[in-house]
C-alpha cells in the first residue's frame, strides 16, 4: 500500500509541475525520477546478477565428459571385471529404441517436445495429480531440469535449488537441441542397482543392449529413476509390475500405444537376468590389474575413464582354478575337524531377515557355497536359513565328514554355517544342503603358457572379500623340494647325467664348528643313486651332495637367470628350498623347461585403450634363452620321472604327458606342485599365512597335488595329446641299466631309454649284472630286489657298500638346524 501511495503522489508532483512548472522544473524532476529509478534497478539487478553468476557455466555442458566404467576383458573378449565410480556405457540416441524413448516422455515429460524447458502446465497437472492420489505420482520437473540437477547441481530440496534449475533448464534449452538433450539425459540417469544410463540398466536387468528392449522391458525402465531401489525388480516385483502398468497407461494416454497393445504387455511376466553378487570373476587377477593400471595411468583414469582392457586369462580355465583350488582347500581344511560354529548376532539375524527371499533364490547356483543360519536342528536333518526366510534342508548324511551322525549334534538354532547346494529347485524352492566351513588354510594357484608367459588363471587366496592379500605374487615362502630342479638343471647343463650317481648315506657338515646332518624326509638312506632317482624321490641328501659338487653360485645363477628373482641364501641349505620364493616366480622359471630354455616374462595385459579406441600401450611377450634346449628336454625327462615314479604320481591322473615337482617344507609348513605339460605350466601352494604346520604327513603331494591334479585334468580334457619336443640337436638317446647307470647288457634286468647331453653318455657297459645273475666287479653295489631283502647290520638296505664311504665329513659352510628336512 505504501508503494502504491508514494507512486500517486509522484503522479500528482509531475501533473502541478506539467501544468505550471517550468522547464528547469520538468528537467529536474525528470532527472530525480530517472535517478531514483536507475538506483531502484541497480538494486534489483545487481543481486539478481551476482545469484545468476553462482550458476554453473552451461558451457561446461559442451565439455562434460561423463564417467564411465573401466572394463577388463579375458583373451576371448569376455568380460572379468569393471572399475567405476559409476556404472554407465556410453550409446548414441540412435540406440535408445522407440519404446523406451516414447514410454521416457510419456512417463517423465509428456510436454518435452512443446516446452522451453520448463513446463508450466505441466506442473499444475502434477499438482492436481498428486492431490488426487495423495502421493507423489507424477513430478512437475521437465527432462531438461532433471538433467541440469543431475549435471550442475546438488540434490538439496530447497527453494533456491529449484530456481536455479529452472534458470539453467532454459539455458540449455536455448543453446542445445532437444536430441541432444535426451541423449545426455538417457546416458546420464541412474536406473538401480548400480547402474547409470540405459546401456548399462538394459544389461543390468536384462542381460541385452539397450536397442534390443522389449516394450515390456522399456516400460518397465521408464518407471524405474523415480525412486530406482523402491520400484526394483529383484527387490520388489509386485511394485515393479505396477509401476510398469502406470507405464503402459501413460504411453496410452499420450497415443503412443493402443490399449490392446498395452493389455497384451500388461500379462507379460518378469523376466529378468539373474542378478549376480558381482561382475568380478577373477577378483585376484582383476585387482592383479587395477594396481599396473593405477601405476601407469592413475586413479581417475581407472574410475572415471572407461579405458578398455584387454588380459592374458582365459576365463573358463579361471573358472576351473576358482573351483579346484576351493574345494582343494575345504578338503584340506576338514582334515583338521569340525569346528564349533559361532552365534548369528541379533544384528546378523536382521539383515538376514531384510534379505529378499526372490534375490537370494535368483543367485543361488549347484555346487556353490553360502552362508547361512541354523533355524532348526533334529537328528536326521536340519534347516538352514539363506536369506530372506528361504530355506534349505541340510540331510544328517551331508554332515559325515565331521564325524558325527546326528545334525542337533553340531549343530543349534542361531548357528552362522556355510553349506553347498546340492540340489535346486527354484520353482518348487526345493534345496538340498551339505555342511561346509571356511577353511583357515590358504593357498595360492597360478598358471602360465610357457611359450608366451601369459597368465591364464590365478586365484591368490580362498575369499578376495576377507583377504585381498594376493599369494600368487605377494606370498614369499620356502619351496622345500620344489626348488630341487634348479640344481639338478645347473648340474645337467654343467656336463652332469642323469645316470650320474651319488651316495644316498650319512653325511655330517662343519658349520664354523657346529655339526648338520641333513636327512631325506623318510628318514632313511638307499645307497647308490643316480640323479634320475634321487630327483623322481626327492632324495634330500643327494641334493645337498649335489649342490656341494657343482657349487652354490652356479645353482643361484641357474635360478635367476630361469626367472627366480627372490633373494636366494649362498649355502648348503639351499638344496633343502629353505629361501623364500614367490608363486609366480616358481610357475615363470618351470616354464623355462617345457619352452626349450626359453624364459617368458609373466605378462597379464594385452592391451589397453582409452574411451575413443585409442591405443595407450599394447604389450608382447618377452623372450630371453636362458638354457640350451638340450638341457631343457633332459630335466623334463627327468621332472616325467618324478610323476611317473616318484612323488608326483597323481599328475599321472592329467592323461597327459606331465612333468612335475612337490615340495614340503620343515615340519610341513608349506605344500607345494609344481608342473607342466607342452602348453601349460601350473603352480599350487597351500599354507597358513602364519606359517604353521599343516599337520604330519601334509606334504605336497597329499595337500597341493590334488588340487594341481583336478585343475589339470579339468583343462585337458577333451584337448589332444601332445608331447613334448625333442630338440633338434645337442641330445643323445642311450639304452641303460638304471641301476648302474652304465649301458645296459642283455643280462641287466631293467633296461630304459635315457637322454642325455651329447658327450655326457656312459660309454662302458653295465657291470652289475653277469651272466645267470652273477654280479659284475664295477663298483660293487646293488639295490637289493624288494623280494630278496633281508635284514642286514647296515641300515640301508644295501650290499657292499663300505662304512667309511657312508660317513664323510664336509667343511662346506651352511647355515641350517639340525632339524631341517623336505619332502
Amino acid at each position: 500500500m505504501a508503494f502504491l501511495t508514494g507512486f500517486k503522489d509522484l503522479k500528482k508532483t509531475w501533473e502541478k509541475i506539467k501544468k505550471s512548472g517550468s522547464k528547469r522544473d520538468k528537467i529536474a524532476f525528470i532527472s530525480i525520477l530517472s535517478l531514483f529509478s536507475l538506483i531502484i534497478l541497480g538494486l534489483i539487478i545487481v543481486p539478481l546478477h551476482l545469484y545468476l553468476s553462482t550458476l554453473p557455466s552451461i558451457r561446461a555442458f559442451e565439455e562434460y565428459r561423463p564417467g564411465i566404467i573401466t572394463k577388463i576383458y579375458d583373451t576371448n573378449g569376455q568380460l572379468i571385471g569393471q572399475f567405476a565410480e559409476e556404472r554407465r556405457i556410453l550409446i548414441p540416441l540412435t540406440s535408445v529404441p522407440k519404446s523406451l524413448l516414447d514410454a521416457t516422455i510419456a512417463v517423465e515429460d509428456s510436454r518435452f517436445y512443446r516446452h522451453c524447458g520448463i513446463d508450466f502446465p505441466g506442473i499444475v497437472r502434477a499438482l492436481w495429480v498428486n492431490l488426487k492420489a495423495r502421493s507423489i505420482v507424477e513430478g512437475g520437473s521437465t527432462i531438461t531440469q532433471q538433467l541440469s540437477k543431475l549435471l550442475f547441481l546438488t540434490p538439496e530440496k530447497t527453494i533456491r535449488r529449484k530456481i536455479k534449475e529452472a534458470v539453467l533448464a532454459l539455458q540449455i534449452e536455448h543453446r542445445y537441441s532437444k536430441d541432444e538433450i535426451l541423449e545426455l539425459y538417457f546416458n546420464q540417469i541412474y536406473f538401480g542397482h548400480g547402474a547409470y544410463g540405459v546401456e548399462a540398466a538394459a544389461n543390468n536387468y536384462f542381460g541385452k543392449h539397450a536397442q534390443e528392449l522389449t516394450l515390456a522391458e522399456s516400460a518397465l525402465l521408464s518407471g524405474l529413476p523415480r525412486a530406482p531401489f523402491h520400484y526394483s525388480p529383484y527387490n520388489n516385483p509386485k511394485l515393479a509390475l505396477e509401476r510398469r502398468a502406470h507405464a503402459l497407461r501413460r504411453m496410452v494416454k499420450e497415443g503412443f500405444i493402443t490399449e490392446e497393445e498395452a493389455a497384451q504387455v500388461d500379462q507379460e511376466p518378469l523376466e529378468l537376468k539373474r542378478l549376480t553378487a558381482g561382475e568380478n570373476e577373477a577378483p585376484y587377477f582383476v585387482e592383479h590389474i587395477r594396481r599396473q593400471l593405477e601405476r601407469r595411468y592413475g586413479t581417475h583414469a581407472i574410475y572415471r575413464g572407461g579405458l578398455k582392457v584387454y588380459t592374458t586369462l582365459d576365463l573358463e580355465m579361471q573358472k576351473i582354478a576358482q573351483k579346484s583350488f576351493k574345494e582343494g582347500l575345504r578338503n584340506v581344511d576338514k582334515t583338521f575337524g569340525w569346528r564349533k560354529p559361532e552365534k548369528a548376532t541379533e544384528e546378523e539375524l536382521a539383515l538376514f531377515a531384510k534379505e529378499k527371499r526372490s534375490r537370494i533364490l535368483a543367485l543361488l547356483e549347484e555346487g556353490e557355497v553360502y552362508s547361512g543360519i541354523v533355524v532348526k536342528a533334529t537328528s536326521t536333518f536340519a534347516l538352514i536359513d539363506l536369506g530372506g526366510g528361504l530355506e534349505g534342508t541340510l540331510p544328517a548324511k551331508n554332515i559325515a565328514w565331521t564325524g558325527f551322525k546326528y545334525s542337533s549334534t553340531i549343530l543349534k538354532p542361531k548357528d552362522k554355517v556355510d553349506v553347498r547346494v546340492v540340489e535346486l529347485d527354484r520353482e518348487k524352492e526345493g534345496i538340498i544342503l551339505a555342511l561346509e566351513q571356511k577353511p583357515k588354510v590358504q593357498g595360492a594357484i597360478v598358471a602360465l603358457e610357457p611359450s608366451t608367459g601369459y597368465i591364464k588363471a590365478m586365484v591368490g587366496g580362498y575369499d578376495f572379500e576377507e583377504s585381498e592379500f594376493n599369494r600368487v605374487t605377494q606370498a614369499k615362502r620356502q619351496p622345500g623340494s620344489s626348488f630341487k630342479p634348479f640344481i639338478y638343471t645347473a648340474a645337467i647343463d654343467s656336463g652332469y647325467s642323469p645316470t650320474y650317481i651319488i651316495i644316498d648315506a650319512p653325511v655330517i657338515y662343519d658349520d664354523w664348528g657346529e655339526k648338520w646332518t641333513p636327512k631325506n624326509y623318510d628318514e632313511k638312506f638307499i645307497g647308490p643313486t643316480t640323479l634320475r632317482v634321487g630327483l623322481a624321490q626327492s632324495r634330500n641328501v643327494v641334493t645337498v651332495k649335489l649342490l656341494e659338487k657343482i657349487g652354490v653360485k652356479k645353482v643361484i645363477s641357474c635360478a635367476h637367470r630361469m626367472g627366480i628373482e627372490s633373494y636366494l641364501g649362498p649355502d648348503l641349505s639351499l638344496a633343502l628350498g629353505t629361501s623364500e620364493v614367490i608363486p609366480l616366480e616358481m610357475a615363470s622359471a618351470y616354464g623355462v623347461f617345457p619352452n626349450q630354455g626359453i624364459k617368458t616374462e609373466p605378462l597379464s595385459i594385452l592391451k589397453v585403450e582409452d574411451r575413443s579406441g585409442n591405443i595407450l600401450e599394447e604389450n608382447f611377450p618377452k623372450e630371453a634363452e636362458v638354457l640350451k634346449p638340450a638341457t631343457c628336454y633332459v630335466m623334463t625327462n627327468l621332472l616325467r620321472g618324478v610323476v611317473e615314479h616318484g612323488t608326483g604320481w597323481r599328475a599321472r591322473a592329467v592323461g597327459h604327458p606331465c612333468a612335475a615337482k612337490t615340495g614340503t617344507t620343515d615340519e610341513c609348513t608349506d605344500a607345494w606342485f609344481i608342473g607342466f605339460t607342452p602348453d601349460l605350466v601350473t603352480c599350487v601352494w597351500v599354507g597358513f599365512d602364519e606359517k604353521i604346520s599343516l599337520g604330519k604327513d601334509m606334504t605336497g603331494s597329499q595337500v597341493a597335488g590334488p588340487i594341481w591334479t583336478d585343475f589339470m585334468r579339468a583343462v585337458f580334457k577333451d584337448r589332444p595329446i601332445r608331447e613334448f619336443p625333442i630338440p633338434e640337436k645337442g641330445l643323445t638317446f642311450t639304452r641303460v641299466c638304471p641301476e648302474s647307470g652304465l649301458l645296459a647288457t642283455k643280462e641287466c634286468p631293467q633296461v630304459m631309454v635315457e637322454a642325455f647331453l651329447d658327450g655326457t653318455e656312459p660309454t662302458e657297459y653295465c657291470d652289475l649284472h653277469g651272466s645267470e645273475g652273477v654280479p659284475g666287479k664295477g663298483l660293487g653295489l646293488r639295490l637289493i630286489e624288494p623280494q630278496k631283502k633281508k635284514e642286514l647290520e647296515s641300515p640301508f638296505n644295501l650290499e657292499l657298500i663300505p662304512l667309511e664311504e657312508l660317513l664323510t665329513v664336509s667343511e662346506a659352510p651352511i647355515s641350517i638346524s639340525e632339524e631341517t628336512y623336505s619332502e
